[in-house]
């Protein structure tokens, strides 16, 4: 009775993102609808047609009812939204159209035919609107759904999957460089605990083209046993297909340098960036109804001034704590000693360029059988990249990614009841990175003093660069397998799987390979009397494949009263392929085999809830979500090439490492004319013993395992006022098997202890430390000399978060959307080391001892609060604004030596916070008193904390992060585009402009910006023999964020974007078709169009009291009911003639392109009206009725509404 009802609550809803959408699937795009057919006689129907109309794509499926009435269909790539019709001789057709309200597992229709001679009759339908994809909500999981729409009206990269996970609550977003990745953590687990998914398979990048995105979701839990790879979040995305009506989309965004306004400086520092980024997609039939294609492509090119100490202003360079007259002679120190100061034909900008790209086709191959074909493909490239702000244009170099892969499906249906999905995806990644010119490092620390004793420390760049050269060309081929069983009833949906990964790496990352020089001031650099030489030598070829697999057993339970289970388990396998060879030495000495790679088996069990209650007939007003299980991330392939790299041969992995009067003389000239002239050994010139390099060692611990986390979670959302939305959820993530390192060639007994640090161990001998700079050498902390590094790759770290997240979101009377979420997070770990060289893994943990030691401390993923919120807002039919906002608490940091001090060969030593009333060294003293009086409160309070002491792992916190970004979009109805073509204006870095104009460019607060504090507290600066003291100059600018981001800022700036959708527009479709005006001038979706509003109000708010007068004889009514319920129905049609005139005027005043958010709006609260006058009206009859009359109505004639009652009519 209330079909039309319902096309417009979904058709709003949809349009306004007030509630997810669309329907379960087996796969990553499966999705199935299943129910019964019954007759007039309420008995299963055999032998009925059921056909499913996809609202999206328009392409149709049918089925026939079995012996027992049931139908099962399986559509990939359907978009959720169905009509389902009902077909059987002597029998009238019953359209419905379904969709649901929250995380059903699968789509029941059960439907009743009745005679073709048989008046107007209402028919249950039993159907509920949820998400889709294999993104789509399991019970007990927790998911922020993305779709496409939404993000073309947020001011948003929608083309970056990584950026997009920050917008679910908890989730904190790691930024990236020009020589990393943005990045996310998820739960406190570390960057690589996350998998990233396109249609339902790991992606191999966190890009793709904006316009070929159907659907993004970001998970943060979830207890499916299906979801494998993951202990963190996972962003599962699925892309568009073609259907049988050619549609798509094509966006072009612009920045210019020259629409920043605000910067602190006018250098390259702070000019911001121009970047134009086109894209489009577009798809179709190839043979209606039986074959498409879709395809996309998207270009971006950024340029941004070069940033570096040739471009760098006065200004800038106080930001970083350096004087302009040191950086010229530093400069001209640097040409005297033959390095080059520049590179031939430098470009004036920093370029990146970026394209991605791919192409799907989707054959319907028959009713039961689907195959899906795509290719991607990818590259991009940076010049010059990895020039850092403090260092010549020779550092710099060049850096290219390509990558793509071919990914298959087929999806089958048969027996009735069982369904089959097996995909598979085949990739490549190649990466390079090259520098400007083949020379060693050089590297100068330069004090600046900033007056009463203090100073800052700076270390400027010249040479080559330790980052170069990188190379990695990782294959990788993933297959998946998922077999369905769905027994009579539909209540279980029984699922085995199997998964298998291969990925065979071949890397070289490597980092210090040409070597480094190091100065400790611009005297010695005048001097060219370097105080150390180090380099790592790395020759060997690193080739393996690691191998993952899985089996999974579950269950998605539906029972009786909106409670829905999923229980079941993983059975994980690992091995790696092409381990090095055994090394005997290594064997004898340490008692660890080079040549073994653990390999590992595991079951992972897992179990997750949904309960929906209350809300009578419409949308529950509870759900209760939770559940608890193991969840196994994959080893990260820079583990294994850790391992490969440095089996303890010479051929391998080497390090040097020559200290004072061993250090050679550098030849700039002669490297740059010949690099293999750069030292491959050193001699002592007082010793005359020649150092050769020695060999590092790197093997797994035969105890490892892949990382994993227990992990549970419950939360509660309410609906409130049908629109609202309140909810609160609780977690916790028990991180286990977590990744480390361990240096078993460490002596265990210190040679001496720092007296006046706690007694600090130090593991090289007092007479081994050069007095004048301070400079060690870890070769004499072996335990065996004739070894470097012998790092044990172990799983034994844990970690332990703890999580609460308040949200509140819904639509407002005005037609406003939001979301608000606040999250409050507790997390510590033993190490938050995520990717990187194996010695960055040892040196990630930080130590004031012993680095093997394991220590707990707060986790550098913790945020302790953290508010996010995004809202729409329309203005007009035309204009809307939207936004998004954060506030974070700041991110710990740890004070830190600006260099090895402990002998234990790594820049891994927490500073001592010396108390000046009691330090002997007045220098010291001096600079600890300035620091204190002028630093920040929350720098005071971390530090005056912790006076006497070796500061703590992450006992600071930086400073609140706000940050602010507004779109205002216009979609003009120009000619002819039925508002498909948006206009938009972007703010970059709102809240950056106001910390400039607030409190002026020389006091920034860091508002808008990821502002990371300088974490280096003391610098050495040489060591007293005779009172085995160190002595050190104090960083005065220890938690300072002017010289964050290398002292680059973002500018205030505004963006330009439009974006032209192709194709139907099916919400506003759905709109005309509800109140007249349809495409084409049609009255309704099928085109048969309605001669009035009063027809169509008849529809959408029907009288059940009229039809129960009309079905006198079939309940028997006597003429005093009959007059009664005559009455009723006058009273009824009177008291909705005031809601139909209202609604007409709405639907007059929007015109003919109305905007569903400002339309839902406004009619939302008379439709609530005139729906409370039906539900009165239906107890004055119930009153009437006897109860057995009253029974015999059809449930939905007694209780029509929202709840997903229909009526049967012809198609």
């Amino acid at each position: 009775m209330t079909v039309r009802l319902r096309q417009l609550f979904l058709a709003l809803l949809l349009a306004t993102g007030a509630a997810p959408a669309v329907v379960a699937q087996v796969g990553a795009t499966t999705d199935i609808i299943t129910g019964t057919v019954t007759g007039p006689d309420s008995l299963p129907l055999a032998g009925a047609v059921v056909q499913a109309i996809s609202i999206e794509t328009q392409v149709s499926r049918q089925r026939t009812t079995d012996a027992h009435g049931r139908f099962t269909i399986v559509f990939p790539d359907g978009g959720g939204q169905y009509q389902v019709i009902a077909r059987s001789i002597g029998m009238a057709a019953v359209r419905v159209t379904v969709a649901r309200e929250a995380d059903e597992d699968r789509l029941v229709a059960n439907i009743r035919l009745g005679l073709a001679s048989v008046p107007l009759e209402p028919v249950t339908v039993t159907a509920r609107r949820g998400q889709r994809g294999q993104d789509r909500p399991t019970p007990g999981s927790t998911e922020r759904d993305l779709s496409p729409q939404l993000l073309a009206r947020l001011p948003i990269d929608a083309s970056d999957l990584n950026t997009l996970a920050t917008l679910a609550p908890g989730v904190v977003g790691i930024a990236g460089t020009d020589s990393a990745d943005a990045a996310f953590s998820v739960a406190g687990q570390r960057t690589t605990a996350n998998d990233i998914t396109l249609d339902g398979l790991s992606f191999g990048s966190g890009s793709v083209p904006q316009d070929a995105i159907r659907s993004t979701r970001v998970v943060t839990s979830t207890y499916d046993v299906a979801r494998g790879q993951f202990s963190g979040g996972l962003v599962a995305s699925t892309t568009r297909s073609g259907t049988n009506v050619p549609q798509g989309s094509y966006t072009y965004t612009l920045r210019d340098r020259d629409l920043a306004w605000g910067g602190p400086t006018s250098s390259p520092f702070g000019q911001g960036f121009t970047q134009n980024q086109l894209g489009g997609g577009m798809g179709g039939p190839i043979i209606p109804n039986k074959l498409f294609v879709f395809g996309a492509l998207q270009g971006r090119w950024r340029e941004q001034g070069l940033t570096s100490l040739a471009t760098a202003d006065p200004a800038t360079l106080a930001r970083l704590g350096v004087s302009p007259d040191s950086v010229a002679r530093f400069i001209a120190l640097t040409s005297q000693s033959g390095a080059p100061i520049t590179v031939p034909d430098l470009p004036d900008d920093r370029a990146t360029d970026n394209t991605v790209g791919l192409v799907r086709f989707d054959w319907n191959i028959s009713d039961v059988q689907t195959l899906m074909v795509r290719l991607d493909g990818r590259r991009t490239s940076q010049v010059p990249t990895r020039l850092g702000t403090l260092a010549l244009p020779p550092t710099g170099g060049t850096s290219s990614q390509t990558g793509g892969g071919v990914m298959a499906s087929l999806t089958s249906y048969f027996g009735g009841n069982f369904i089959n999905e097996i995909r598979g995806y085949a990739s490549s990644n190649l990466r390079d990175a090259a520098a400007y010119v083949t020379l060693p490092a050089g590297l100068v620390q330069v004090g600046t003093a900033l007056g009463d004793s203090a100073q800052s420390v700076a270390t400027l760049s010249f040479g080559g660069n330790v980052g170069f050269p990188q190379h990695s060309d990782n294959r990788s081929i993933e297959i998946t397998d998922e077999f369905s069983w769905l027994p009579g009833g539909a209540a279980h949906r029984l699922k085995l799987g199997a998964y298998l990964n291969g990925t065979e790496i071949d890397e070289n990352q490597n980092i210090n390979q040409l070597g480094t020089f190091t100065y400790p001031s611009l005297a010695a650099l005048a001097a060219d009397s370097p105080s150390t030489f180090t380099r790592t030598l790395a020759p060997l070829d690193r080739r393996g494949t690691a191998w993952n697999a899985a089996l999974y057993l579950g269950d998605i339970w539906r029972t009786r009263g909106g409670l829905q289970l999923t229980y079941g388990a993983r059975l994980e396998a690992a091995r790696f392929n092409g381990a090095p060879a055994e090394n005997a030495t290594v064997d004898s000495l340490f008692g660890l085999r080079t040549d073994r790679i653990p390999t590992e088996l595991h079951v992972s069990p897992r179990m997750g809830f949904t309960w929906m209650f209350g809300g009578d007939d419409g949308p529950p007003t509870y759900i209760v979500r939770g559940g608890a299980g193991d969840f196994r991330s994959l080893t990260p392939t820079g583990l294994y090439s850790a391992a490969l790299a440095a089996p303890g041969l010479s051929s391998a992995e080497t390090q040097l490492i020559c200290i004072g009067g061993a250090v050679p003389t550098p030849d700039w000239s002669l490297y740059m004319q010949d690099p293999a002239a750069i030292p491959t050994q050193c001699t002592d010139s007082a010793s005359a013993v020649t150092i050769t390099p020695q060999p590092n060692v790197t093997v797994f611990d035969p105890a490892f395992t892949a990382p994993r986390a227990w992990r549970g979670s419950l939360g509660v959302q309410r609906r409130i006022h049908g629109t609202y939305t309140v909810s609160l959820d609780a977690s916790y993530a028990r991180g286990m098997s977590q990744y480390g390192f361990r240096d078993v060639n460490l002596v265990s007994t210190p040679a001496f202890t720092l007296a006046d640090e706690r007694n600090r161990p130090v593991y090289v001998p007092a007479d081994s430390i050069v007095a004048t700079t301070g400079a060690l050498s870890s070769v004499d902390s072996r335990l065996h000399p004739a070894f470097g590094q012998v790092l044990v790759i172990g799983s034994d770290l844990q970690s332990d978060t703890k999580q609460l997240t308040l949200g509140f979101g819904g639509l407002t009377a005005r037609g406003m959307t939001f979301q608000l979420s606040y999250t409050y997070t507790r997390a510590q770990d033993q190490s938050s080391f995520g990717s990187g060289a194996a010695s960055q893994g040892f040196a990630a943990a930080s130590t004031a001892g012993d680095p093997n030691v394991r220590e707990w401390a707060t986790s550098s993923f913790e945020r302790r609060h953290s508010l996010l919120g995004t809202v729409t807002y329309p203005i007009t039919g035309a204009i809307e604004i939207t936004a998004i906002g954060r506030l974070t608490s700041g991110a710990p940091y740890t004070p830190m030596v600006g260099s090895d001090i402990n002998g234990d060969g790594s820049r891994n030593d927490r500073a001592f916070v010396f108390n000046p009333a009691v330090t002997a060294d007045t220098a010291v003293a001096r600079a600890m008193r300035a620091l204190l009086a002028g630093a920040p409160s929350a720098v005071q309070s971390c530090l005056t904390g912790q006076l006497g002491q070796i500061a703590a792992r992450n006992s600071c916190t930086g400073p609140w992060q706000p940050s602010l970004d507004l779109q205002l979009n216009w979609r003009p109805d120009w000619f002819g585009l039925d508002r498909r073509l948006t206009l938009s204006l972007v703010t970059v870095n709102l809240l950056g402009g106001l910390d400039e104009w607030l409190h002026g460019a020389a006091n920034l607060h860091g508002w808008g910006f990821s502002a990371a504090p300088d974490p280096v507290l003391l610098y050495v600066r040489g060591f007293d023999p005779a009172t085995q003291t160190f002595r050190y100059a104090v960083n005065d600018r220890f938690g300072a964020i002017a010289g964050a981001n290398g002292g680059i800022t973002v500018p205030f700036q505004l963006g330009i974007q439009a974006h032209l959708t192709m194709g139907p527009d099916r919400t506003r479709d759905r709109l005309r078709s509800v109140f007249g005006g349809g495409r084409r001038g049609q009255g309704n979706a099928d085109g048969a169009g309605t001669p009035d509003f009063t027809a169509r109000f008849a529809q959408i708010l029907p009288n059940p009291i009229t039809v129960m007068v009309g079905m006198t004889d079939t309940l028997k009514l006597d003429s005093a009911q009959v007059t009664a319920l005559k009455a009723i129905a006058d009273s009824l049609d009177s008291q909705n003639a005031v809601v139909r005139d209202s609604l007409q005027a709405d639907v007059q005043k929007a015109g003919t392109r109305p905007d569903p958010g400002i339309l839902f709006a406004r009619m939302r609260p008379r439709l609530q009206a005139g729906r409370e006058n039906i539900r009165k009206a239906l107890e004055r009859a119930r009153a009437v009725l006897t109860p057995d009359q009253w029974k015999q109505l059809p449930d939905a004639l007694k209780s029509p509404g929202f709840g997903g009652r229909t009526t049967r009519r012809s198609p």
